[in-house]
């Protein structure tokens, strides 16, 4: 009988055991959810399995990567014979070979001093404004040692402010440059007749030209030629008047800038060119101005500091600890200077760390470069050691025991089974298209023992490195060769077929060509007046470049302007014509490199000639066909078109040559390339056969979960409509239990009456 939702009371009536009834009932019905938790368990491990095989190929994809890379066989071992002199590092660019060098000077980094002062906390009181390496530091009375010091640290000088207390009447104020190199050298200067550097002992003496050039003097660097000099330095200067050779000339250092300034130079000083010129240093342009006579060096007088504010003068250095030095150092005979101490330009690829310095008598070492075949060897086995590491996972995860019928969670598997065998193949194969002694990875050391494992014979793989590197490469990297010079293989992708000895033939029908502009007016004079160049387009990714010109300047400041400056340089080439007609060159080839080009101000011979009216400058692209098949050019790229039987996706770089047949390329793929190509298509992300795997066996573990879910409502129903059932029958027997009774008791008192 049922009391209240959910609470029943089975065989009150009946005395039947209806619950039990009904709990075993259900019982039966919910053997199928067991069979698919089991089915569900199973899958589980399956799935689990799947995973750490795909943790395990990811890692023989990783290595097989490291070996399809031609940089890996290019790899430099590089050595010193005494690294107390210099030390070596090398790149995979650098070639072999062997150098003697030896060291007579050392870079080093400027460092001066003040002279002895009291101590480093005391009031100086002194007071002005001075400038270091064109940088403004403002010093009130109470300023002590230590206060300018840190000033001169918080301004960003490239100087490196310190304090050495020597005790009472012994402390000094060192600055040394942050850099190494004769061009760090500081550059000081007070500011409106101050004398607060002289009262430091910084300096002392009568100015003289900071940093000669040839016939003149080159000025501090600025960051740009167009804003005022004031504004640049950070400081506040009254108009001045200095003399060069003589002249008059006035300069404001509120309202000139350095065009300004060499503009004004030009005009008034005969037998005097004075020009703004840029100089890349540490990725960064800078511009500097320089003034030269025609006949010698000019002579400067500069009454009110101007010119050693920008740098043109400086007086001498009151107490100078170590001077800014380039290292001088000879490489097999060659005299060189650099100025770090670390010179990566000298050997290509190569960088030598100069240690140790003899001017009387240099200290010489060998530097020896030599291809390491270790590192490469190294490859090999990481190779090896990620395969064996599959082999070793699939031992269990595939085996089967015939007598207790007892397997792995991949027993069976076609896709392991299908990944396993190309890799195998893969490594085995003899690729079409190598030539050379060495046909297949068997022939170089690399097989494969009783188990499966992969085994490396390092003395057979050190003798075929040492006799054929080219050929020992190419069983492991997909290559590309052809006898043109002006044809180089850049890439391929999986869809790209091998060509066999037989090669693609290249057939070009045109060359790709740089973007080329030519102005239409000679610049043959000098600019008066300032000039705004703006570049646009695809070399510049449609993003307009401007670039100011200033007054003053002449076509071949122009050309050095355009290339040193620090994004235009990287991009396009200046040059000009004999009759001095501006040329602006692409770097780059073909659709890439085409940009645009305007002035600010209509051509003229006093300004670029490129005129106000844009102008678009355009290359054409390589074209032709690999093997016959269509392919597509990009600049100096051409690459097969998509759904080429055979040269789909395949890269080749045409540098120039002639139009027409060039040859035959002899594509090929080696073992480390199929392997990686092989394992891209097992693990992608999305369309991956592992991946659609483990995808397939969670739709069947979720396909369970769906079924048991129904199994369970379905058995909840019926739960339910056995209560309802047992319910009623149990509510039916009380009701004729009842009624019996009732029955009886009539009876029995029938019964009594009638007696």
């Amino acid at each position: 009988m049922a009391f209240g939702s959910g609470i029943s009371f089975g065989g009150l009536a009946s005395g039947i055991d209806t619950e039990s009834i009904i709990q075993r009932i259900l019982q039966l019905e919910r053997q199928p959810i067991q069979r698919l938790l089991i089915q569900k368990g199973k899958l589980t491990n399956r799935q689990t399995a799947v995973d750490q095989y795909k943790s395990l190929v990811g890692a023989v994809r990783t290595a097989a990567k490291d070996l399809n890379l031609k940089s890996t066989f290019q790899a430099v071992k590089a050595s010193s014979s005494d690294t107390a002199v210099a030390t070596i590092t090398a790149g995979t660019s650098a070639l072999p070979g062997i150098y003697q060098l030896s060291v007579s000077q050392l870079a080093q980094a400027h460092k001066i001093s003040t002279s002895a002062q009291t101590d480093a906390t005391s009031a100086l009181g002194l007071s002005g404004t001075f400038l270091v390496n064109g940088k403004a530091i403002t010093v009130s009375t109470n300023d002590s040692l230590t206060a300018i010091a840190t000033k001169i640290n918080e301004a960003g000088a490239g100087v490196t402010a310190s304090i050495i207390n020597g005790g009472s009447g012994n402390t000094f104020l060192t600055l040394t440059a942050s850099k190494t190199g004769a061009a760090r050298a500081i550059a000081l200067s007070d500011v409106n007749g101050g004398n607060v550097l002289s009262s430091l002992g910084f300096v002392s003496g009568a100015a003289n030209i900071r940093k000669p050039i040839s016939n003149g003097a080159e000025s501090l660097r600025f960051t740009d030629s167009v804003s005022t000099v004031g504004s640049l330095l950070g400081v506040t200067v009254p108009p001045s008047t200095i003399q060069i050779n003589g002249t008059n000339v006035a300069i404001d250092f509120a309202n000139d800038s350095l065009g300004d300034i060499a503009a004004r130079i030009n005009a008034n000083v005969a037998n005097v060119t004075a020009s703004v010129v840029t100089e890349e240093l540490d990725g960064t342009t800078y511009y500097k101005l320089q003034i030269t006579g025609t006949s010698g060096t000019p002579a400067f007088v500069d009454d009110n500091g101007v010119l050693e504010n920008l740098g043109i003068l400086q007086r001498s250095y009151g107490n100078q600890l170590l001077a800014a030095q380039d290292a001088s150092f000879s490489l097999d005979g060659v005299a060189l200077t650099s100025e770090s101490n670390s010179v990566t330009d000298v050997i290509p690829g190569a960088t030598i760390t100069l240690l140790k310095a003899d001017a009387g008598n240099p200290p010489t070492t060998t530097l020896t470069l030599t291809r390491d075949t270790e590192a490469i060897k190294n490859k090999v086995k990481a190779l090896a050691d990620a395969y064996n590491a599959v082999v070793d996972f699939l031992k269990t995860a595939q085996s089967f025991d015939s007598e207790t019928l007892e397997s792995g969670p991949l027993f069976g598997d076609s896709t392991v089974s299908l990944v396993q065998d190309q890799m195998a193949r893969a490594l085995l194969q003899s690729p079409a298209g190598v030539t050379g002694p060495y046909a297949n990875l068997l022939a170089i050391g690399v097989d494969f023992d009783s188990s499966g494992k992969m085994t490396l014979d390092e003395s057979a793989f050190d003798a075929a490195i040492s006799a054929n590197l080219q050929n020992v490469m190419e069983l492991f990297i997909e290559t590309g060769k052809i006898d043109d010079p002006d044809i180089q293989f850049v890439s391929s992708t999986s869809k790209t077929k091998p060509s066999g000895l037989v090669g693609y033939t290249v057939n070009i029908t045109q060359i790709a060509t740089q973007a080329t502009f030519t102005a239409g007016v000679a610049f043959t004079g000098t600019s008066t007046q300032e000039e705004t160049i703006t570049f646009n387009g695809n070399l510049f990714g449609n993003v307009a470049y401007n670039l100011t010109v200033p007054a003053g300047s002449t076509i071949d400041d122009l050309i050095n302007l355009i290339n040193q400056d620090s994004k235009l340089k990287d991009l396009v080439v200046a040059s000009k014509t004999a009759g001095n007609e501006l040329v602006l060159t692409s770097k780059k080839y073909g659709t890439p490199g085409n940009f645009t080009v305007v002035s600010s101000l209509p051509a003229g011979n006093d300004n670029s000639g490129i005129g106000d009216t844009e102008v678009s400058v355009t290359g054409l692209d390589v074209a032709g066909t690999i093997n016959g098949e269509p392919a597509t050019g990009n600049g100096q790229i051409l690459t097969g078109d998509a759904g080429n039987a055979n040269t789909d996706g395949l890269s080749i770089l045409v540098k120039g040559g002639t139009t027409g047949d060039r040859g035959q390329l002899i594509f090929t793929k080696g073992a480390a390339s199929v392997v990686e190509e092989n394992l891209d298509a097992a693990l992608d992300f999305v369309n991956g056969f592992l991946t659609a795997e483990t995808n397939a066996i969670q739709e069947q573990i979720q396909d369970i979960d769906d079924r048991v879910a129904q199994i369970e409502e379905a058995i909840a129903r019926r739960e339910e409509f056995l209560r309802r059932q047992f319910n009623a029958m149990e509510e039916a027997l009380a009701a004729l239990q009842a009624q019996s009774a009732q029955l009886s008791s009539i009876m029995a008192s029938a019964g009594l009456n009638n007696r």
